[in-house]
């Protein structure tokens, strides 16, 4: 058992791949255990604003409750009843939970009819009412512009009895999930603050099987989740040579609270993660090894970093300096140097950034059919940021992020007075406080040693995260999560070394139960799973930790 761990090569054998598919079937089971619903309404009804839905009912009944799912437009709508179909009584005004998502409302009034006046574009999948015994009550017609229609009644059977994330989009996923739908129809989007790649890889799942459901559009983050682990266990290996320390590696990263919600979550951060991971990863080989397929993989997954969030030209950083560095000690700094340089980290990014958008043209502020447009919809992408004034309740200052002070609050659902549900962004605190200890460990071997991978590993991590000092603007916690692989790295270095120097074996298993203790306790906060309201309340370590 100890050969089978301590084993010194950074060559992957069998060993290898059994270890991490043992890793990747206990965390996939996990991941995708009630990832989203295979079944969601899926024929949609538009509706012009100032227009009106009239829905007859086959009695007089005592209206309590509607459930209505909203479509690729969030319905804005306000509701009537009547009795006769002449006069009308107002009972509310309706803003829907967002696109592709399920509203809960009561309405406690009476009538035959009753009446939408949709006061914005708006677009709905299903409705169905309920009467005072929770019975559903039965609905006769429903006429729009003085036609029948029954795309609101002909998928009755995927109606859920508890709304919740399982069947609903949450947070960002009512901006990312419906514009990856318009992706698979054609449609103009309608996010459009960030390139359109992490919105590509999240409509696969919807085109192939035609199904706009929560699982489909989670789907894809959560692969690149589960890559993650395993680039991960191969980054280990690379730079620490032993099985146990890519185990190790793998293992921290699954363990990863934050790690967990962010990648079941329908928007596109997993993608820019592992691609950016990935850039690193093949440039730390191409050092190694010198071989050009490295380099070349690196700029590609540059690339594709970029053309998911800007914030990939934070890993470009990252790569320059060390591509620079390193030819510089070697004294490589030669004409071949610079083509290959100029090759993979800019015209192959220009030749896929630019390319997507002239594959892939209907974006809603610019029809991006040539460069020009491309060009234009960049500016704007970045006035946009730039020139974001809004606040939010769950922002946080970017010197915060490593303690992990304030989550993003993603879910909350009430199911009783004692139960709810909630998915609260928190990372594992037993992980990110490791990590400032870690990090100045890094600076001291450096300063000491002058050690190499301490060195990659600050570069790396002060790239991805000093940027965000100089931005203004509201941010989150989701935006230090790709410095986390990297500070996870740097744990495992710290570890090797205090293992190698004081013999401490047992350091790294109690280490791990920790992790592991942590990660169990908070499972519920971050899977949605129903709990008591005790058990989630006592477990708020700070102030700002909202779930």
């Amino acid at each position: 058992m100890k050969k089978f761990f301590n084993e010194d090569n950074a060559r992957m054998n069998y060993k290898d791949y059994i270890t991490l598919m043992f890793i990747i079937i206990i965390y996939g089971i996990l991941s995708f255990y009630r990832l989203g619903s295979f079944n969601n309404p899926n024929t949609f009804q538009n509706f012009q604003a100032m227009n009106s839905v009239i829905i007859k009912f086959d009695k007089l009944e005592d209206i309590i409750k509607m459930k209505v799912f909203n479509g690729d437009k969030n319905a804005v709508y306000q509701i009537y009843t009547s009795l006769d179909n002449k006069k009308y009584k107002f009972v509310t005004s309706v803003v829907g939970e967002g696109s592709f998502a399920w509203d809960d409302l009561r309405i406690v009034s009476k009538g035959k009819y009753l009446k939408l006046l949709f006061l914005e574009d708006s677009s709905l999948g299903e409705i169905s009412f309920y009467d005072n015994n929770k019975k559903r009550i039965n609905i006769k017609d429903i006429k729009y512009k003085d036609k029948k229609i029954n795309t609101l009644t002909d998928e009755i059977d995927v109606i859920p009895k508890q709304i919740s994330y399982f069947n609903s989009s949450y947070f960002d996923e009512i901006y990312f999930a419906r514009t990856a739908y318009e992706y698979t129809k054609n449609l103009e989007t309608y996010e459009w603050v960030h390139p359109p790649l992490g919105k590509l890889i999240q409509a696969i799942p919807i085109f192939v099987t035609q199904k706009m459901t929560p699982f489909n559009y989670r789907l894809m983050g959560n692969i690149s989740g589960i890559l993650m682990i395993i680039v991960m266990y191969y980054f280990g290996k690379l730079l620490f040579k032993e099985r146990k320390y890519a185990i190790f590696s793998a293992l921290l990263i699954s363990l990863d609270t934050f790690h967990f919600v962010q990648t079941r979550i329908g928007t596109v951060d997993s993608h820019l993660v592992l691609f950016i991971l990935c850039s690193l990863y093949f440039m730390c080989k191409f050092i190694k090894n010198k071989n050009n397929v490295d380099l070349f993989l690196s700029g590609l997954f540059f690339s594709l970093s970029i053309s998911v969030k800007w914030t990939g030209f934070y890993g470009g950083l990252a790569l320059t300096i060390i591509y620079f560095i390193y030819h510089i000690k070697d004294k490589k700094i030669n004409f071949d140097f610079f083509i290959k340089g100029m090759l993979f980290f800019v015209f192959l990014p220009l030749t896929i950034y630019f390319g997507l958008y002239l594959m892939f043209p209907n974006n809603r502020i610019n029809y991006t059919n040539n460069i020009e447009n491309v060009i234009k919809q960049q500016q704007d992408i970045y006035n946009y940021h730039s020139k974001l004034e809004s606040d939010h309740y769950f922002s946080s200052k970017w010197y915060t992020w490593p303690l992990g002070y304030k989550p993003v609050w993603y879910h909350n659902q009430v199911i009783d007075a004692n139960r709810r549900e909630t998915i609260s962004a928190i990372g594992n605190i037993v992980i990110w406080w490791m990590g400032i200890i870690s990090f100045l460990y890094l600076i001291i071997k450096f300063l000491l040693k002058k050690d190499r991978k301490a060195f990659f590993l600050i570069v790396v991590i002060l790239s991805l995260f000093l940027p965000y000092s100089f931005i203004n603007r509201q941010m989150f916690l989701y935006h230090y999560f790709p410095v986390l692989p990297f500070l996870i790295l740097s744990i495992v270095l710290m570890f090797k070394d205090i293992v190698n120097k004081f013999k401490l074996n047992i350091i790294i298993p109690i280490y791990l139960i920790t992790v592991f203790i942590f990660f169990l306790i908070y499972y519920p906060i971050i899977s949605g799973m129903i709990v008591d309201n005790i058990y989630i309340d006592n477990l708020k370590i700070f102030s700002s930790w909202y779930f």
